[in-house]
């Protein structure tokens, strides 16, 4: 049968990698993308596919997704998104199926990788929730008990494939790299014993943790479900969008397969919003074990940008996440009694004026795409050609450090505080058995 996979260059490459990379009876004919314009074409690396496709596979434009299962002779159309509004699955759902293909949503168990480690998963209802400070906390909290940890990361960013080139170089989670090359490792978030690992190819990157690990931390991105089997499961809702909890796809899915839900920003939301979301969490999974946690705003080196003005750096992804704005580097110019924020539209180059225009709301922030050289090229020249006294930064990596900015830098960043940390405790060493 020949197959066409659409997804956002991770859970797509995933389940090709786990499904169809090996089985000799089917023929993936590629991928497509929603990033790519109508004609454009990329391609996923050969050394990536296996012996079955030697040439590697073309990445399409999803826009082109009638004109390429009628080229291409497609029947059976793999959706592989890893978050996607639920009236957006319906239309993609209803052009392939007047396109002459069937549409397939795969059984999320069959892609999941065995590890021979515990695995802890974090992943989310929809974008926002506090899975990143949910991460560090557990890392700490392992760490304190002299555990090894591995953070898995879900890729969060489109790698962009020349079509032109079998080895390529492609920008995995923020850094350059080889799209051969063997895992990626990286400090976590200066906890120490703990080891990031990221790359493409999971079954890979999951044998590489597991070498140098006792627990494997399943890190993941939007609402997109776990890459890896869980020993424990556990599913971050925001109450502040509450409104917005039967809208992403495959959050859902992922709310019924938890072991425990932990409801963050309890610190923000109302306690009808926190107790609106529990009974949404109890009829869908009332196995669940419910916890609540607020999610404050950690701010380091505040008082060198008290009383100054600021530019506020926040990552790109924050501006799109409704009720996350403004984002932690805002609420930490408010906490520090900054005199001011001063927006960097005016002074910004490159692809960052894009950005602007997608997200006019957000001309208060200056948005980073990724960390590419490029990218923090148009940031540091973004924030040379802004006149502010100092910077917060609210991302991931200290672009004090990376961008040797000369002005004050306070860095600000979401936490995670569980409100019965020991029922938390209690999960953690049940599933790593201590």
């Amino acid at each position: 049968m020949r197959i066409l996979i659409v997804g956002t260059a991770g859970r797509d490459f995933h389940s090709f990698h786990t499904m169809y990379r090996d089985d000799p009876t089917d023929r993936v004919v590629g991928f497509t993308s929603a990033e790519l314009a109508p004609g454009e074409t990329g391609r996923y690396p050969a050394c990536l596919t296996g012996p079955h496709y030697p040439d590697g596979l073309p990445i399409l434009a999803e826009a082109d997704l009638e004109r390429i299962i009628g080229e291409q002779s497609v029947a059976r159309v793999v959706f592989a998104y890893s978050e996607i509004g639920c009236s957006e699955v319906a239309g993609i759902a209803a052009r392939v199926l007047a396109a002459g293909a069937d549409f397939q949503l795969v059984n999320p168990r069959r892609s999941m990788l065995a590890s021979t480690k515990p695995v802890i998963a974090v992943t989310s209802a929809w974008s926002g929730a506090g899975k990143s400070p949910t991460i560090r906390y557990l890392a700490e909290l392992l760490a304190s008990w002299h555990q090894r940890v591995a953070v898995v990361g879900h890729p969060l960013r489109a790698q962009e494939f020349a079509p032109d080139r079998r080895h390529v170089t492609t920008v995995v989670d923020g850094v350059t790299r080889d799209a051969c090359a063997a895992p990626e490792r990286t400090p976590f978030d200066a906890v120490p014993g703990s080891t990031e690992f990221s790359g493409l190819d999971f079954e890979a990157i999951l044998r590489a943790a597991e070498a140098e690990a006792d627990v494997v931390l399943w890190d993941g991105a939007g609402s997109d479900l776990p890459f890896v089997q869980p020993t424990l499961h556990i599913v971050l809702t925001d109450p502040l969008r509450t409104d917005e909890a039967s809208e992403l796809f495959p959050g859902e899915v992922g709310l019924r397969m938890a072991d425990a839900v932990m409801v963050s920003k309890c610190d923000s939301a109302s306690p009808e919003q926190v107790a609106l979301v529990e009974r949404a969490v109890q009829r869908v999974n009332p196995g669940a074990i419910l916890l609540r946690a607020d999610s404050p705003v950690l701010v380091e080196n505040g008082s060198a940008v008290t009383g100054r003005t600021v530019v506020v750096v926040e990552e790109e992804l924050t501006l799109s996440l409704g009720a996350l704005k403004p984002g932690a580097g805002t609420e930490a110019a408010r906490l520090v009694g900054a005199s001011g924020i001063i927006s960097p539209l005016p002074g910004a180059v490159g692809s960052l004026a894009e950005i602007y225009a997608r997200h006019p709301e957000a001309q208060s922030v200056l948005p980073v795409m990724g960390y590419a050289i490029d990218d923090l090229a148009e940031v540091k020249a973004t924030l040379e050609a802004t006149p502010s006294e100092a910077v917060i930064d609210a991302t991931r990596v200290d672009l004090a450090t990376v961008l040797g900015l000369s002005r004050p830098v306070a860095r600000a960043s979401y936490a995670i505080r569980p409100h019965e940390p020991e029922r938390l405790v209690a999960l953690v060493r049940a599933a790593i058995g201590l």
